[in-house]
């Protein structure tokens, strides 16, 4: 398919201003066209990494859902103005300069980094980390940048100059693991941040999800950032850069990235496609392999344009090789969320060529699909709505009518069940994985409360 899309749009400019422009002019609006294809290949490398993280979530714990941070308000990302835990204010902090006080919090954070390398050394030894790492100190330009955009500039509400990270394989390690840091070093721990784990809350910008733990060591607030294995494959050490990306161009806010090329004209757009043959031209699409995932992200986003263009024959033809490449891939297969979006970019191409029985038939693939993965999420539960709307007959349409509270009461019945399944769970885990934790318990002398009164667990 590579060079045939050269002349698309460009016989309407022969003979007029686009042969005068000076070669200066055409190198600046290729370089404009290639920053413009740039950015939008990383929106819908963003959005198929959201995907990724939603999914990965789908499948996990509820058992979170019932359990209580500590100092935790629920707020993520530009919200969490009103932190409640701050670094301690001197008062030599009210003579000094923004700059002073960041370094002044970035002395205080290496004096405490020596304490907070030992506590992860404990942490991982008795666990297993897939993934440990401490430091490096945030510099004081990074604070005050930091602190500007999410605290309006106060400095105190940044903890994290002296940070670490630690990976946990699984839900039942993070259990563990905050079983662990109260029984061991509780009366330290400032925050527990749990709010993005709950399926009731937002992620973080970008769809990542995580536990932050705050502690107080040397007079200084430290933070060890606790993630998941499964959310942490997604994107590795670059999860940072997919949520600062996510946060900077408001990715949320749209759910297909596509949908980054509205308002381009014809022109603009022909000249995406041309920039997308030459980024693909190395590996043609019949000879791609289901592990060649950059080509495989370019010609996904080569199909937005072509849809948008109305070259509706080759979006068919690129949809139908990605979906069997993804549908090859160990790692994803068939049914994998991944495989069933191309089949909706499928659907609607064929539906805009005329070719309706086919699209009828992937519609009904995908309703399947869909059905199933919906019954995996009902497994522990059906709503009361469900059962009206699947035949409970007129006695739950009367019920309903005569008790209007009745589908709330019975969804918070479903989710208590939910949660005493999950606790039973772990308990047997916990006596499989982690019975270590019964000795390290008594020896500790309490629990540390949460913000509701009760332990992390």
């Amino acid at each position: 398919a590579g060079g045939i899309y050269y002349n698309v749009e460009m016989q309407s400019d022969q003979g007029d201003d686009y042969e005068e422009e000076a070669l200066e002019s055409i190198a600046k609006r290729r370089a404009v066209i290639k920053d413009s294809w740039d950015f939008y290949r990383m929106i819908c490398s963003l959005l198929r990494d959201r995907r990724k993280y939603d999914e990965v979530f789908r499948k996990m714990h509820p058992y979170l859902n019932s359990m209580t941070g500590l100092n935790d308000p629920g707020d993520v990302g530009t919200e969490n103005s009103t932190k409640a835990i701050i670094q301690k204010d001197l008062d030599e902090y009210g003579s000094m300069t923004k700059t002073q006080v960041a370094d002044s919090l970035v002395k205080q954070a290496e004096k405490a980094l020596p304490s907070l390398v030992e506590i992860c050394k404990a942490l991982a030894g008795s666990l297993g980390m897939e993934e440990v790492g401490v430091g490096p100190i945030k510099e004081a330009q990074a604070a005050i940048r930091k602190a500007e955009k999410k605290y309006e500039g106060d400095l105190l509400k940044v903890t994290d100059y002296c940070r670490a990270l630690l990976v946990v394989k699984d839900f039942p390690s993070l259990l563990a693991l905050l079983e662990l840091a109260r029984d061991s070093f509780g009366p330290l721990i400032r925050r527990v941040k749990l709010s993005t784990l709950k399926s009731d809350h937002k992620s973080l910008p970008g769809g990542y999800r995580d536990c932050k733990i705050n502690l107080e060591l040397k007079d200084h607030i430290c933070e060890i950032q606790v993630h998941l294995w499964p959310m942490w494959t997604v994107c590795g050490v670059d999860g940072f850069r997919h949520y600062r990306h996510c946060l900077e161009y408001a990715t949320d806010s749209f759910q297909d990235p596509h949908d980054a090329l509205d308002g381009l004209d014809r022109k603009t757009m022909a000249e995406l496609v041309v920039m997308a043959e030459e980024a693909v031209a190395e590996s043609p699409l019949e000879s791609l392999e289901w592990y060649q995932e950059r080509f495989i992200l370019d010609y996904f986003a080569e199909v937005g344009l072509f849809m948008r263009h109305g070259l509706d024959v080759w979006a068919e033809i690129t949809l139908r090789q990605l979906i069997k490449l993804r549908t090859e891939s160990p790692d994803i297969g068939p049914e994998h969320h991944e495989t069933l979006v191309l089949y909706k970019y499928l659907e609607k191409v064929l539906r805009k060529l005329g070719k309706t029985e086919e699209a009828d038939e992937v519609a009904e693939k995908l309703r399947e699909a869909e059905s199933r993965l919906s019954e995996e999420k009902k497994d522990a539960e059906e709503s009361l709505w469900d059962s009206f709307m699947c035949g409970g007959g007129p006695t739950d349409a009367y019920d309903m009518i005569m008790d209007p509270n009745k589908q709330e009461r019975e969804e918070e019945e479903n989710l208590r069940r939910e949660v005493k399944a999950s606790k039973k769970q772990w308990r047997k885990i916990r006596h499989d994985r982690f019975q270590f934790l019964d000795t390290n318990k008594n020896k500790s002398e309490g629990a540390t409360p949460t913000a509701e009164g009760e332990s992390f667990q």
